[in-house]
């Protein structure tokens, strides 16, 4: 059976490769670029943009399992599809897709292979670069209803220390993350916000490193109702991605890539699931169907 939210509290979705250099992409052409563009809006990703920015390339250091950051300023160039929810980036040495209009994990990664198909066609050299590390990130708003507070909506495992003994304290900001090894070579980090409802109103949605610095590229989130009638004194942001580094730098292979984010989802699914509470599925209209293939 599946199970689904008639409300799902999903705002953002994020596949994100990453690659050794394709010199292609370093130094781009009036006509590659044309000609990715004219491919692209053939999958209804119209809209043309470069981009000068700062890139973050989040490395797991398979000795140590710490995470490492390396920031880069880096040209690249946007995708983006009607109504602006969905966008797609290319640079030197990643891809990214992002969307905040989520249906289903099958039809998101049939869309970013159809995406990787067109620069396998357009790309010189690309077919021929190897393979580092391949993610699936999920940010869901966990903003409690009908009366309820924040921590009846999520686990407590997950929630950052209530401070309950402080008498007449104000919540500022709380944050919590987990990190935990799923196999060889693949990670997944569970962060959680923690943050005031101002009037009963949500003001943040996504985490700090998810806001996009150039407006131009930025994507539409539909809000929810609940969001401007917040029941709790505190709303949360879940923040999930799941990594895989390929051992070894093999050369690129789209099925191979595909294949690798199966099991990031499953894992990443099994998060949610256990982290919202009855109260939460309920407000969010959980039910089952069975799930045809």
């Amino acid at each position: 059976m599946k199970r689904i939210l008639a409300q799902a509290p999903l705002v953002h979705a994020v596949i994100h490769l990453r690659f050794s250099d394709v010199p292609a992409l370093t130094a781009a052409t009036p006509e590659l670029l044309n000609e990715l563009h004219v491919r692209m809006i053939e999958k209804g990703f119209s809209e043309n943009i470069e981009s000068q920015a700062e890139l973050v390339d989040v490395m797991i250091d398979p000795a140590t399992q710490q995470v490492r950051q390396r920031k880069q300023q880096r040209k690249r160039y946007l995708y983006r599809a009607a109504g602006e929810q969905d966008i797609f980036e290319i640079s030197q040495n990643t891809i990214v897709l992002k969307t905040t209009n989520y249906s289903t994990f099958e039809k998101f990664s049939a869309t970013f292979k159809d995406l990787l198909d067109i620069c396998r066609d357009v790309i010189k050299g690309f077919e021929k670069s190897l393979l580092k590390s391949i993610g699936l990130r999920y940010v869901d708003i966990i903003a409690p209803s009908d009366g309820k507070q924040l921590r009846e909506f999520i686990s407590e495992d997950i929630l950052p220390a209530h401070l309950e003994a402080l008498e007449g304290r104000r919540h500022i900001h709380g944050f919590t993350v987990k990190q935990a090894e799923t196999s060889p070579g693949q990670t997944i980090k569970v962060g959680f916000e923690e943050l005031p409802s101002n009037d009963g109103k949500i003001q943040k949605v996504l985490p700090d490193n998810l806001m996009e610095s150039d407006k131009r590229c930025a994507l539409l989130i539909k809000g929810h109702r609940e969001w401007l009638n917040v029941s709790g004194e505190t709303y949360g942001i879940l923040d999930v991605d799941h990594i895989k580094n390929f051992s070894g730098s093999p050369v690129f292979n789209i099925e191979s890539v595909i294949a690798s984010l199966e099991p990031l989802y499953v894992d990443a699914n099994k998060v949610f699931w256990n982290a919202i509470s009855e109260d939460a599925k309920r407000a969010w209209g959980y039910k089952e169907q069975e799930n045809v293939e």
